[in-house]
């Protein structure tokens, strides 16, 4: 019998106990601030790894000429580009797995107190191996000199084209080169009070999953033309602008779009007394239109 940390323990318990300790102890770190260790813990995120090692990729790209501006993404973007995508079979399923086709989505751009690049991360993820949805206001920021992606795995693209865009729907496809990875897969319309988990970058905080169900759906004003829209319980703020609402089967059924803070009191652009903040999403039914699935 052998006693740790004044618990006594036969053999058994011990050979357990040590097993476990060495496993937790048995952790790598990927490129680009993501740790991972054994198949029963989760990734470690680092956000201030993840976000250097995006900059560096992007300022490396960047001053090669390797890019396609956003000048000219823009420019297809206004065409508003229809076409019916042949996209190949997603993948629902845990959080763990399905974040791995979830993307940051950053402008690249320079700011007026320094000469180097900076990145500004929104959300996006994959539909297909190089194809990568997110809101139509993230591409269209003329003050972004070009469009970056960061995959989970660290590896660091530069976006080539626009492939189908509504701005009534606010949504975006865009290419990128192949990844290799297996796409989310597409759901059915969410009925109201399911519930729903969405995984985006809030403020820099990447990878975070937060949880709630569907609010309602209801109409709203998108390119001065009504339009329907679904909104959520589940918390997301800047950043999280083109992050998948998932059901319980890890199936997309929604993007996030946009946030509305209702206060109680509002007096000549004076606001007080937050008291909501409701979380604004396009329905999957919107993106199955524009990409013909």
């Amino acid at each position: 019998m052998t006693y740790i940390a004044g618990v006594k323990m036969d053999l058994a318990q011990w050979c357990i106990l040590f097993l476990a300790l060495s496993v937790a102890g048995c952790t790598s770190t990927k490129p680009g601030g993501v740790q991972s260790s054994d198949a029963a813990k989760p990734a470690v995120i680092n956000d201030r790894a993840i976000i250097g090692q995006m900059t560096r990729e992007a300022t490396r790209m960047m001053d090669s000429d390797e890019t396609v501006s956003m000048e000219s993404l823009i420019k297809q973007l206004k065409k508003e580009p229809r076409a019916k995508l042949g996209l190949p079979a997603g993948k629902g399923g845990r959080a763990e797995e399905v974040q791995k086709a979830i993307a940051v989505v950053g402008g690249v751009y320079k700011c007026k107190r320094c000469t180097r690049w900076h990145v500004a991360p929104a959300s996006g993820f994959l539909i297909a191996e190089d194809l990568l949805v997110t809101n139509y206001h993230v591409v269209n920021q003329p003050e972004r000199s070009a469009l970056a992606v960061r995959l989970f795995d660290g590896r660091v693209f530069m976006v080539e084209s626009v492939v189908v865009a509504s701005e009534r729907y606010d949504l975006a496809v865009v290419r990128i080169p192949n990844t290799g990875i297996t796409p989310v897969a597409l759901g059915q319309a969410a009925p109201v009070g399911a519930k729903v988990d969405l995984i985006s970058h809030p403020n820099q905080n990447f990878y975070t999953l937060s949880e709630g169900r569907v609010a309602r759906y209801f109409m709203t004003q998108r390119d001065k033309k009504t339009v329907p829209a679904m909104a959520i319980t589940a918390d997301f703020g800047r950043g999280s602008s083109g992050a998948p609402v998932l059901n319980e089967a890890g199936e997309v059924v929604g993007i996030a779009a946009s946030t509305e803070s209702l206060y109680y009191t509002e007096d000549d652009g004076d606001q007080k007394n937050l008291q909501m903040v409701f979380k604004n999403c396009v329905p999957v039914s919107q993106l199955r239109e524009l990409i013909g699935g």
